[in-house]
């Protein structure tokens, strides 16, 4: 964080540890206006959205959570904009790369639900519009998984270790997650999307790994997690929010826009998708799950601050559609090698 960015984050009443330095701030009561740079918004040269330096959901949010807090600026508006791009930098159609795609849908869907106290910048609401034209004149179709999750746990990194434990325990799931009639849970859901048909040169957002943590379906909600463990960050703010809309679109509305721009979802039985795909659910519950000891959460993301964060998140004009949570758990390791985790 440099000097201006923390002068103008203290006028507001906003006391940071880190913030990207990449990322502009300027401020005009009540408006605080955010710049990322183009590789930021995954124009050029992209960066994944979660990383700090690109997840402006999570900074809006935590800014926003604190201006209230603090009660120092609690009518605080935020205006993002990208530096130095211009309209004819996109040109309405298959974004270039899926990064871009994903920035593009970010954007659109979160200036529509956060519309009271965030607003794109003049350019980047034009470009934002010809996004939603896009969407809604083409069909979409999803990729099902080809194989099963892996199961070589003791191979495994720490958060699909712990990944692992949730989806297979019981008593996690009840104790934990507070899940007490599920039917179905499973791991690595895909969030490709392509227009028309699927192939290499048709993708809107990034494929490959890019996958939901694990999901659940309990009654007519379909939860999502994005889970951490022993890795602090904001950008679980992010992910979280591009996954609740991807499933809200894909599985629940099928369609990209309010009856727009329709989903076709890929036939598939490999990690439980026939079951997400045949849901019959109403809600998305986005739930964003971090070990509580050890490393624990981002220090920007304090208890007070994730409450906050929480009730504006939910405060969505989504008509309950989407809602929002943060649990925690413990990530407890044993004499014999291995973790355990617990409540």
């Amino acid at each position: 964080m440099n000097p201006e960015q923390r002068r103008i984050l203290t006028s507001i009443g906003v006391t940071l540890r880190d913030f990207p330095e990449s990322i502009e701030l300027a401020y005009t009561a009540p408006k605080l206006t955010m710049t990322l740079t183009q590789y930021a918004a995954g124009f050029s040269n992209p960066i994944n959205m979660q990383d700090t330096r690109a997840c402006f959901e999570a900074w809006c949010l935590i800014i926003k959570a604190k201006t209230e807090e603090q009660k120092k600026e609690p009518k605080l508006e935020i205006v993002l904009d990208v530096k130095d791009i211009k309209e004819a930098d996109y040109d309405g159609k298959l974004p270039k790369n899926g990064h871009w795609g994903r920035f593009l849908y970010r954007i659109l869907k979160f200036s529509e639900q956060y519309k009271y106290w965030f607003e794109l910048s003049s350019t980047l609401g034009k470009i934002k519009d010809k996004f939603q034209n896009y969407l809604d004149s083409h069909t979409f179709v999803t990729s099902a998984p080809d194989k099963k999750p892996k199961e070589d746990i003791a191979n495994s990194n720490l958060e699909s270790y712990v990944e692992y434990l949730f989806c297979d325990s019981i008593s996690a799931q009840k104790d934990i997650l507070n899940l007490h009639s599920v039917n179905t849970i499973d791991r690595q859901l895909p969030v490709s999307l392509f227009e028309g048909s699927k192939s290499s040169t048709t993708g809107v957002f990034t494929g490959g790994k890019s996958a939901i943590d694990f999901w659940a379906l309990n009654g007519d909600t379909i939860n999502v997690y994005e889970l951490k463990s022993d890795n602090p960050m904001v950008g679980i703010i992010t992910e979280i929010f591009f996954y609740s809309n991807y499933v809200h679109d894909v599985f629940i509305s099928k369609s990209l826009d309010h009856g727009k721009g329709s989903v076709e979802i890929e036939d598939g039985t490999y990690r439980s998708y026939d079951k997400i795909k045949g849901n019959k659910g109403k809600q998305v519950k986005g739930i964003m799950l971090s070990n509580s000891n050890r490393k624990g959460w981002h220090s920007s993301l304090d208890k007070p601050t994730r409450n906050k964060v929480k009730e504006i998140m939910n405060e969505n004009d989504m008509s309950e559609a989407i809602q929002y949570e943060f649990l925690g758990y413990q990530l407890n390791p044993l004499k014999i090698g291995g973790y355990y985790i617990s409540k």
